[in-house]
C-alpha cells in the first residue's frame, strides 16, 4: 500500500493505474480469445467425428435392413404355408373320403387295429 505524500501527483498515479488495468484487461482478453479459438477447433473436430459416426450408423442400419427384408419375406411365406397345411390336409382327406368311401373305412379299420396292437 502506497502512502501519499504531499506534493505527489495523484493524476499521474491514476493514469499509471488505469494503464496497468487496461494492460491486464488486454492480456485477459487475449487469453479468452486463445481459449475460444482452441475450443472452436475442438468443437469442429467433435462435430466432424459425430457426423462421421452418424453417417456410418445410418449405412450400417440400411445394410441390416436390406439383409433382414428377404429373411422376413421367407419366414412370412413359410408361416403362411405352415398355417394352411393342416387345412389343406383336412380338405384333401375329406375329398378322398367322398370319392373313396369304402377304401376310407378299410384304411380307418387297419389304422385302428395297428394303434390297438401298439398300445397293448
Amino acid at each position: 500500500m502506497e502512502v501519499s505524500t504531499p506534493g505527489t501527483n495523484t493524476a499521474a498515479k491514476t493514469g499509471l493505474t488505469n494503464a496497468r488495468i487496461s494492460e491486464a484487461a488486454g492480456s485477459v482478453h487475449g487469453a479468452v480469445d486463445r481459449v475460444a479459438e482452441v475450443a472452436g477447433v475442438a468443437v469442429q473436430s467433435a462435430s466432424t467425428a459425430i457426423d462421421h459416426a452418424a453417417t456410418s450408423s445410418h449405412l450400417a442400419i440400411n445394410k441390416v435392413e436390406e439383409t433382414v427384408k428377404p429373411v422376413e419375406r421367407w419366414v412370412s411365406e413359410k408361416t403362411s404355408a405352415l398355417l394352411t397345411a393342416p387345412k389343406n390336409a383336412v380338405a384333401d382327406a375329406r375329398q378322398y373320403i367322398v370319392t373313396h368311401p369304402w377304401q376310407s373305412v378299410g384304411i380307418a379299420m387297419v389304422a385302428g387295429m395297428l394303434l390297438g396292437r401298439r398300445t397293448r
